[in-house]
Protein backbone atom coordinates (compact mmCIF):
# COMPACT_ATOMS: atom_id res chain seq x y z
CA UNK A 1 0.00 0.00 0.00
CA UNK A 2 1.19 3.62 -0.39
CA UNK A 3 0.88 6.82 0.98
CA UNK A 4 0.04 9.98 -1.09
CA UNK A 5 0.34 13.15 0.49
CA UNK A 6 -2.18 15.74 -1.13
CA UNK A 7 -0.73 18.67 -3.25
CA UNK A 8 -1.89 21.88 -4.64
CA UNK A 9 -1.84 22.74 -8.48
CA UNK A 10 0.06 26.37 -8.53
CA UNK A 11 0.62 26.03 -12.14
CA UNK A 12 -0.57 23.74 -15.58
CA UNK A 13 1.79 24.05 -18.37
CA UNK A 14 0.23 21.58 -21.65
CA UNK A 15 1.00 18.17 -19.98
CA UNK A 16 3.21 19.09 -17.26
CA UNK A 17 1.76 20.56 -13.81
CA UNK A 18 3.37 22.54 -11.16
CA UNK A 19 2.24 21.07 -7.50
CA UNK A 20 3.18 22.45 -3.92
CA UNK A 21 3.43 20.21 -1.09
CA UNK A 22 4.21 21.63 1.96
CA UNK A 23 7.48 24.63 1.40
CA UNK A 24 8.53 22.59 -1.93
CA UNK A 25 7.35 22.17 -5.51
CA UNK A 26 7.46 19.25 -7.28
CA UNK A 27 6.49 18.73 -11.13
CA UNK A 28 4.26 15.85 -12.53
CA UNK A 29 2.48 14.83 -15.33
CA UNK A 30 -1.40 14.32 -15.69
CA UNK A 31 -3.81 12.69 -17.70
CA UNK A 32 -6.97 14.05 -15.95
CA UNK A 33 -8.16 17.70 -16.19
CA UNK A 34 -7.08 20.06 -13.32
CA UNK A 35 -6.72 23.45 -12.66
CA UNK A 36 -4.93 25.77 -10.57
CA UNK A 37 -6.06 25.47 -7.19
CA UNK A 38 -7.05 22.27 -7.42
CA UNK A 39 -5.87 19.58 -4.80
CA UNK A 40 -4.71 16.13 -6.29
CA UNK A 41 -2.97 12.67 -5.05
CA UNK A 42 0.23 11.77 -7.19
CA UNK A 43 2.22 8.66 -7.54
CA UNK A 44 5.37 7.92 -9.58
CA UNK A 45 5.30 11.99 -10.38
CA UNK A 46 1.70 11.61 -11.96
CA UNK A 47 -1.77 12.79 -11.16
CA UNK A 48 -4.03 9.57 -10.26
CA UNK A 49 -7.09 11.51 -8.56
CA UNK A 50 -8.82 14.87 -7.84
CA UNK A 51 -9.85 15.42 -4.30
CA UNK A 52 -11.69 18.55 -2.46
CA UNK A 53 -10.26 21.05 -0.81
CA UNK A 54 -11.77 19.53 2.70
CA UNK A 55 -10.89 15.90 1.65
CA UNK A 56 -7.06 17.68 1.61
CA UNK A 57 -6.94 18.85 5.00
CA UNK A 58 -8.22 16.30 6.82
CA UNK A 59 -5.48 13.72 5.48
CA UNK A 60 -2.81 16.55 5.90
CA UNK A 61 -4.30 17.05 9.58
CA UNK A 62 -4.58 13.41 10.36
CA UNK A 63 -0.20 12.97 9.07
CA UNK A 64 0.15 15.99 10.96
CA UNK A 65 -0.44 13.68 14.22
CA UNK A 66 1.21 10.78 13.00
CA UNK A 67 4.07 13.30 12.43
CA UNK A 68 4.79 13.98 16.26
Amino acid sequence: MCLTIPKQVIAVNKNIVKLKAGKKTETAGHIISVKKGDWVLTQNDVIIKKVTAKQAKEILKILKIYER
